[in-house]
């Protein structure tokens, strides 16, 4: 008996003394990549973030949000078209790809505000917004918040009413040993987390193409930081979501809505009701698509940009 009460005694310390040491590297840079892995990474200073930045071509501005989690990269498929045109900027936003997280505090306005810090700074005219998923939120809260007049969106598939989450991003957005089960979790259930994701939303994008993208995003999204990134915007994301979506009947921007037609693995009814609200807006529905339509529909995606720069 008195051994049985040792053996869990002891048991009880270590895994107590486990969880200290996971916690406290969850506060350390271990298993994060370094800024400097790829010599052609570019970077700005806006406040006391570390942002990656890409700008490929000349013209009038386009700016290109990201998703969560995202990347400079998730715009591949439309960029260097566009670029033959345009002067496009991308950019990987706090807590993800090789971007910073020092003082962000995980919410839509974070981004919104850096957003119009990094067009001050890369001194971009009058952009077009163009920004998928979290990204489409964004660009939503700036059409009802921003200081910016006169700016245009595209919204690509984003929530905007209703955020989804899941169980394992409210334990990893727990204070103090949140980091430390990111961390954990990176090394241990990510590339499969990532794998499954990205599977479920895809439709009409070739399976080698597919495989590609998904050892490419586990390479990136696996980092604890954007584990850590992606657990507490999705927390925040309903509260955010809550307090942006009874001022959209005010907005006076023009704003074209990107969603599938017939697929349950995008955003349709959101993005379908803010339609209905923004009276300035146009929803163009694409069939065969999942969420990431910018990959599914490149094409498509590049004509509408093409169609609201002429009008802009």
């Amino acid at each position: 008996m008195k051994k049985a009460k040792n053996i869990a005694k002891y048991s009880i310390l270590g895994i107590g003394l486990l969880l200290i040491i996971i916690t406290a590297l969850g506060y350390t840079n271990l298993g994060n990549l370094s800024a400097n892995e790829n010599p052609s990474n570019t970077f700005i200073s806006i406040g006391n973030e570390n942002i990656r930045v890409s700008q490929k071509g000349n013209g009038n501005d386009i700016l290109l949000i990201h998703g969560s989690p995202g990347l400079i990269e998730d715009w591949n498929d439309i960029v260097d078209t566009l670029a033959k045109d345009y002067r496009v900027t991308s950019f990987d936003r706090p807590g993800h790809g090789f971007s910073s997280s020092n003082d962000y505090t995980y919410h839509i306005k974070d981004n919104a505000v850096l957003v119009e810090q990094l067009i001050s700074q890369l001194e971009l005219k009058n952009p077009l917004i163009v920004g998928h998923s979290y990204g489409g939120s964004t660009a939503a809260y700036m059409a009802t918040h921003s200081s910016l007049k006169g700016l245009q969106y595209v919204i690509i598939d984003s929530p905007l009413y209703k955020a989804r989450s899941r169980k394992i991003y409210k334990l990893i957005a727990m204070p103090v040993i949140g980091k430390g089960i990111a961390l954990f979790s990176s090394y241990t259930i990510a590339n499969g987390q990532i794998k499954d994701g990205l599977l479920s939303i895809f439709q009409n994008t070739p399976k080698k193409k597919i495989e590609k993208l998904i050892k490419e995003r586990q390479h990136i999204w696996s980092q604890p930081k954007v584990i850590y990134t992606k657990s507490k915007e999705s927390m925040n994301y309903q509260e955010d979501l809550n307090v942006m979506s009874h001022k959209y009947k005010n907005i006076t921007s023009d704003i074209t809505i990107i969603t599938g037609k017939d697929s349950l693995s995008t955003l349709r009814n959101d993005c379908e009701k803010f339609h209905s609200e923004v009276r300035n807006s146009e929803l163009v529905p694409l069939d065969k698509t999942g969420h990431y339509i910018q990959f599914d529909k490149s094409q498509e995606v590049i004509e509408i940009i093409r169609r609201k720069m002429k009008e802009y």
